[in-house]
């Protein structure tokens, strides 16, 4: 292959996976984009390798996760997060994110009697307004990625999601993955190379810590915690686990 093009989303959750790419194979390209975006640009052939929010895994039957890498958190994670406009008991409508359809999933399976509805974004980014216009606000928005973890706490207070779901489950949870098409005729390689430069960013976590540090303004310290310990990035038996059950608890979401 003269070129193959990786997509994945321009967040600090993701650096140490696609930071390298580039370097560890001249036949790289790597494309950023929405994460709501990427399922679409692996699908219709823009990338031939895509950084995908799981649910549209499970949506997919034609795509494959590569073996072995996703991004993961085993407890709090920081950077998806439920703001609270309202107590949480008194929470009966949720604003989605639309960066990514998996977090907002999790919002509906840790809360499924809240009702999820379209949102805008407050002056401050924090908030969502009911679909349709209305001024008034959600009692509650799923925020997401580098906003999320620099964001002031919501008036209400925020829920950490993955905090919750180990809370509910016991279980680390998987919230992309990087993923083909199962036609793709090069799933061998494209795997070797994801994993070689998995190795080579996470080499790399010290500097890539120090440019989020420059660049958002949180210490070193942060963003070492955070890319190092926070996020994990090789998924064992237990990610496995908790990303098949996140499966089987959408399913039936939707069947219900």
């Amino acid at each position: 292959m003269d070129k193959i093009v990786f997509a994945g989303a321009p967040y600090s959750n993701s650096a140490p996976l696609v930071e390298k790419l580039e370097e560890v194979d001249p036949r790289v390209r790597v494309m950023n984009d929405h994460p709501a975006n990427l399922v679409g640009d692996l699908l219709e052939g823009r990338a031939d390798v895509a950084l995908i929010p799981v649910v549209h895994l499970f949506n997919h039957p034609e795509l494959k996760m590569i073996d072995g890498l996703g991004v993961a958190a085993d407890g709090p994670v920081k950077s998806v997060l439920l703001k609270c406009n309202v107590p949480v008991d008194q929470i009966k409508t949720v604003a989605r994110d639309p960066a990514s359809a998996t977090s907002n999933a999790l919002a509906k399976v840790l809360f499924p009697k809240v009702e999820m509805v379209d949102g805008r974004r407050d002056a401050c980014g924090t908030a969502g307004c009911i679909a349709g216009g209305s001024p008034a606000l959600a009692d509650a928005t799923v925020v997401i990625g580098d906003r999320a973890l620099c964001s002031a706490p919501a008036v209400a207070g925020d829920i950490d999601l993955s905090e919750a779901w180990k809370e509910m489950t016991g279980l680390p949870f998987v919230f992309a993955v990087w993923a083909v098409r199962k036609d793709f005729p090069e799933i061998g390689t494209v795997g070797e190379i994801a994993h070689k430069a998995y190795g080579a960013g996470f080499r790399a976590l010290e500097t890539i810590a120090a440019r989020y540090a420059g660049e958002l303004g949180k210490p070193l310290s942060f963003w070492r915690d955070y890319l190092g310990c926070t996020i994990h990035y090789e998924l064992n038996e237990q990610d496995l686990a908790g990303l098949a059950r996140f499966r089987e608890l959408v399913s039936c979401d939707k069947s219900d």
